[in-house]
């Protein structure tokens, strides 16, 4: 446990005890400097209600990962009426897939040590929860087969009444659209794999499962096969087959049921595909998504849901979606998004966007829903500009800026980041007036925090 107090980041709590004090030192400035950035909390307006992140942060030169929960613990006599604090659990890195395999509990039992120390003020009696997360640690990984296994395993399911559109959904998102008009329907499942980056924690498993009845029927038979352990579920329904919208949300009602019977509770991202331009102004269109949602809202109580609507014409409307998806499964999706706020800040942003470089969304912030408006419609148009401009080597600084955006006094600026070993893109809806040079001076720290982040994102 690390506090930030009238010394700075220190080690509050540590075990075992005879850990170096040098590391103990560098534990609680990383966990705490990199989660707090620039005063998050200590402006003067109270205890900063919320003001919590979870996040996996390697730390190379001691050859260890730690799962780290940022919190503020109410005082009174400190700045901003709170001291900015950690509860961090550290691991061998060889051994870090532990962390992504038990998130769930490890979070709940991390959360409810910090709301307990939270109300005691005394050093023995936070020592004393502290000796109870480690005790709580050690029983847990006692009743694991395989508590230190090697590589984390993802599994998506893809899932749909047949032609609503799911190959042609990770045929569009790859970019391989020729590849759409000769598709045939899916049989039985077919499984492929996904990269977010060349090296990554997790093996990412995607299973597309036929929509045929026979299909859907196997699927649902032998639902523990293929529902057991799942991380992430896509369902599509296709909204321009009105006369089957019926028989597909009864197909969502039989998969939700059997997640509930399974006690597996994964996100559920509904796609309403074939949403296409052309469609977005009809009434009985309009009419389909209402009825769709409501029925999606009624079923998914105990699931995490969101619906988008979709369209292979539209390539952003597939990024966006998949995109959500993916970033449920990382456990520094809260961190990555403390970042790009935080860059938004020095920046004077609207919005930020980082993107890998397949254009996948990797994290966004935005203060509206204008600004996130903005983004949808331009970040597709800006990567394929910068890709050509970058081709022809018209571009300065490795930056692209539109002017006259909105009320023109706003711009967009798109720019490749180098992140350790990654190329990563930024767009930013921004002041028209700021000048680049600004970016430039908060990009190296930006990049920094990045790095330290990136290699443990999924």
């Amino acid at each position: 446990m690390s506090v930030f107090d009238d010394r700075g980041p220190v080690p509050k709590i540590i075990w075992p005890e005879n850990l170096n004090e040098k590391a103990g030192l560098l534990i609680a400035m990383k966990t705490i400097s990199l989660l707090m950035g620039d005063s998050v909390y200590q402006d003067s307006q109270g205890l900063g209600v919320g003001v919590n992140y979870f996040g996996i942060l390697p730390f190379p030169d001691l050859k260890l990962n730690g799962l780290t929960y940022f919190f503020l613990i109410p005082e009174k006599k400190a700045r901003g009426q709170a001291y900015a604090s950690t509860i961090t659990i550290l691991i061998n890195e060889e051994d870090r897939i532990f962390f992504y395999e038990n998130m769930k509990y490890l979070r709940i039992i991390i959360d409810k040590a910090a709301t307990q120390i939270q109300k005691e003020k005394e050093f023995q009696a936070q020592k004393k929860i502290m000796d109870e997360i480690r005790n709580e640690l050690f029983e847990f990984t006692q009743d694991l087969k395989d508590p230190l296994s090697t590589k984390r395993q993802l599994k998506i399911i893809l899932s749909g009444l047949d032609k609503a559109g799911k190959s042609s959904f990770l045929l569009g998102i790859r970019r391989r659209y020729s590849e759409i008009i000769k598709s045939l329907p899916t049989k039985g499942v077919e499984r492929t794999e996904e990269n977010l980056f060349e090296e990554q924690n997790s093996q990412i498993l995607i299973w597309d499962i036929g929509g045929q009845i026979k299909y859907r029927d196997r699927f649902l038979e032998e639902s523990k096969m293929y529902l057991y352990n799942v991380d992430l579920v896509f369902f599509f329904i296709d909204i321009q087959d009105i006369e089957r919208i019926g028989e597909a949300l009864n197909f969502f009602r039989r998969i939700t049921a059997k997640l509930v019977e399974l006690n597996e509770y994964p996100p559920i991202i509904v796609c309403l595909t074939k949403f296409d331009p052309d469609l977005q102004g009809s009434k009985e269109i309009f009419k389909n998504l209402e009825i769709i949602a409501d029925e999606v809202e009624k079923r998914s109580d105990k699931f995490l849901t969101k619906i988008f609507q979709t369209s292979i014409f539209d390539h952003w409307s597939l990024v966006t979606a998949y995109s959500y998806g993916l970033s449920r499964l990382s456990p520094n999706r809260e961190l990555f998004r403390n970042q790009l706020e935080q860059f938004a800040k020095k920046t004077n942003s609207d919005a930020v966007l980082l993107l890998n470089e397949n254009g996948i969304i990797l994290s966004n912030f935005s203060k509206s829903e204008i600004s996130e408006r903005v983004f949808e419609i331009s970040a597709p148009y800006f990567k394929n500009l910068y890709n050509t401009f970058r081709e022809f080597k018209l571009l300065e600084q490795d930056f692209l800026v539109s002017s006259g955006i909105g009320d023109n006094s706003k711009k967009v600026i798109f720019k490749k980041i180098q992140a350790g070993k990654y190329n990563l893109y930024l767009l930013l809806f921004i002041e028209k007036s700021l000048e680049i040079e600004k970016i430039e001076r908060n990009l190296p720290e930006f990049s920094k925090n990045l790095v330290e982040l990136i290699s443990t994102y999924i």
